[in-house]
Order: C-alpha cells, then structure tokens, then sequence
C-alpha cells in the first residue's frame, strides 16, 4: 500500500510539475527607457500583452535577422496583444549606426539604445547577443533565449502564439 501510494503521489509530482509551469514563472523587474524620438518606454504600460525583450548589437547579423524576423510578426500579431521592445548593447559612438539600421529595416517596435548599460546590467547582464526574453500577458518571464538561426523560427512564433493562446487570470 506505502509502495502505491508513493509512486501515485511521485506521478502527482510529475504531472503537477509538466503542467505548471506558467504558476512558476516570476514577476519581471521593471523596464524603462526612451526610444530613439525620445518617448519613454515602459514595460509597465504593456502588460495584458505579450511582450518579447530583444536585445541586439548593430555588429550582429543574427541579431538583425531577429529583428526583421520580429517586425514581420508585429504586423500580423499586434492585433492579438504582441508587442516587442529592442534594445540595442552598442556603445555611445554607434548611434548613428541604430538609426540606419531601424530605418533600413523599416522596423516598427520601440528601439532603445542603453548607452550607460543600465538596462543591461539588470536584464543580459551577459551582454549576450542576440538574447530575447519572452514576456506573459500578465508582466513574468516565460522564456529567455540566446541566439537566432533560420530553423527557430518557427519556434520563435510557436512560443508566441502559445503565449497569446493562455488565458489571462
């Protein structure tokens, strides 16, 4: 009887632990910043949406990818609550650099460039490019990802479309 009942209650555990995973997401710290008009941008104002967090570098090839990748989905996915914010890792002197790259990419999400690193410091501290944090509509971290290669991403959007799916509580 002690012998089903652990093995009933260890199954119990399984279960609970596979199914709960969005209960175990944790609450993510602010994120304020101004784009590159000047407007601040706060993760605050979009919860209730979907968020993805993409930091970038105007060096990174991946990364640009990433972001034409992004701004593809925002054109069709926005209606559904999906939102993303890029942040570029470039130092001061690569300004310029971002600006050419938002313009030639067309790209239609906030861009922020942390020149003193201090969103950096708190949310890649690894300064790792490209690093993409996937945020649930009620504001906790649901995934965290590094990189970017043409066979994620149907990942990508699977994680996305999953996250627009749940239900808000």
């Amino acid at each position: 009887m002690k012998v089903k009942v652990m093995i009933l209650s260890i199954m119990f555990l399984i279960v609970a632990n596979i199914a709960g995973g969005a209960e175990d997401r944790t609450v993510a710290c602010p994120l304020e910043g101004k784009d590159l008009k000047g407007e601040k941008v706060r993760l605050a104002d979009l919860k209730g949406n979907v968020v993805v967090i993409s930091f970038w570098a105007t060096w990174c090839a991946p990364c640009k990818k990433e972001l034409r990748f992004l701004n593809e989905l925002l054109k069709t996915k926005s209606k559904n609550g999906f939102r993303v914010i890029a942040i570029s890792i470039d130092g001061p002197e690569s300004a310029a650099d971002i600006r050419t790259v938002t313009k030639r990419y067309r790209l239609s999400m906030p861009v922020i460039h942390d020149k003193e690193g201090a969103i950096i410091a708190v949310w890649n501290s690894k300064a790792t490019v490209p690093f993409s944090i996937f945020i649930d509509r009620r504001g906790r971290i649901a995934y965290k990802h590094v990189g970017f290669s043409k066979g994620y991403q149907k990942e990508l959007e699977k994680r996305i479309d999953d996250l627009l799916a749940e239900k808000v509580q």
